[in-house]
């Protein structure tokens, strides 16, 4: 088990690197982000409910829309069909356009959290750690429940080293879903890291279907 590759190839298999070609195609530059004090509020996204309002639309926009709500309910498979795209030069411009209008969007709605979604990954895109960090806090301050944001955030944490950090959220994340076999793979990553050889098998040996899907993918 190759603890570097699996850091890379879970966010790859997340498929929000969609974002990275988005920004790049771009030239994209993320604007200084101020944080709003950190206290829950009503901005919870019902990503199912973005997904059936895009479902009947195959445009660029809608096709990212559901490939960003995929990702966020778990749903790999789905998402990277949706955000296929991406690598698709036909659709550099729209891609680049949707982007742009989200990062205009989130200056006057900083605590949306879909946009606060694509801020996150095109900062990480860009490898600034630090911010992408910040605005993952900030969804969660928002979504404290959601696993999957906490998997994305612990996992910017760990590339940064701060693998202290990423365990934090990754045990939060296995509190709310015991079952997430993908929290599991991250936290035998991490604790691989700090040369906790027992609880990484142990976390392992909790995440044989992601494991599969993974190797299905080439992601693994």
């Amino acid at each position: 088990m190759k603890n570097h590759n699996l850091w890379q190839q879970l966010i790859a298999n997340i498929s929000l690197m969609v974002l990275i070609c988005c920004f790049a195609a771009a030239g994209i530059i993320l604007p200084d982000y101020v944080y709003a004090e950190d206290k829950p509020q009503n901005q919870v996204v019902d990503w199912a409910r973005v997904i059936e309002d895009q479902k009947e639309s195959d445009t660029v926009e809608s096709r990212l829309l559901r490939g960003i709500a995929y990702a966020n309910m778990g749903l790999l498979a789905q998402a990277m069909e949706e955000l296929s795209i991406a690598g698709d030069k036909e659709y550099r411009q729209e891609i680049a356009s949707f982007v742009l209008d989200k990062l205009n969007q989130l200056r006057h709605s900083p605590d949306d959290v879909l946009l606060l979604n694509c801020a996150a990954f095109g900062s990480y895109a860009f490898g600034d750690l630090e911010q992408a960090t910040g605005y993952f806090e900030r969804i969660i301050s928002l979504d404290p429940n959601n696993v999957w944001t906490r998997n994305f955030c612990a996992f910017t944490y760990a590339q940064g080293g701060d693998i202290d950090r990423a365990l934090y959220h990754l045990e939060y994340a296995l509190e709310l879903d015991r079952e997430n076999q993908y929290t599991h793979l991250l936290l035998s990553a991490a604790y691989k890291e700090k040369q906790q050889y027992f609880m990484a098998i142990y976390h392992y040996l909790q995440a044989p279907q992601a494991v599969r899907e993974l190797k299905r993918h080439g992601a693994f």
